[in-house]
């Protein structure tokens, strides 16, 4: 398979599960807690992640780590993915699935944005007004079409999902 076909083919499966991850999150939420979703969904990230170890017999670098790696990788975990899924999970779990997905579908606004103060980032004008259109259609679409729409909306589900795309 040449790599054009290749790329169209993970392009294709990204877009699929992307697609069916609000689906998924609000099915097993109907089953577990968010807290026991996180605690299910990092055990087996873990095991997998131990089964690609040994099957690339790269194991004996989990142990090579000095005790600042470490830390470094446990703080970096309990931000991301840890506090980033609490956030969304709980949001989730108190909003529509096409309300909460879209919501959080506004980090590439926040890197955009964030990318001007923390690296020097300039954004020119026809960037800013994507943005802004972007923006207005994620409104659009959590509002259900309309300012109706955000009536029986939870608003700390609202604020959980905005805050996971800061996170």
């Amino acid at each position: 398979m040449n790599s054009n076909k290749k790329a169209y083919l993970f392009a294709a499966t990204a877009v699929f599960f992307w697609s069916t991850v609000a689906t998924a999150f609000k099915l097993a939420l109907r089953e577990y807690d968010f807290i026991q979703l996180i605690f299910y969904i990092s055990g087996v990230t873990i095991l997998l992640l131990f089964v690609f170890l040994v099957a690339q017999r790269k194991i004996k670098l989990v142990f090579k780590q000095t005790r600042r790696q470490w830390l470094i990788s446990i703080s970096m975990g309990a931000l991301n993915p840890l506090l980033y899924y609490l956030v969304l999970f709980k949001a989730y779990s108190l909003l529509p699935a096409q309300i909460a997905q879209p919501l959080n579908m506004v980090w590439p606004i926040v890197l955009a944005l964030l990318s001007v103060p923390f690296l020097n980032q300039k954004i020119g004008w026809i960037s800013i007004v994507a943005l802004f259109i972007s923006f207005t259609g994620v409104i659009f679409i959590s509002s259900q079409g309309g300012i109706d729409g955000f009536k029986n909306v939870n608003v700390s589900g609202v604020l959980l999902a905005l805050a996971s795309s800061v996170l």
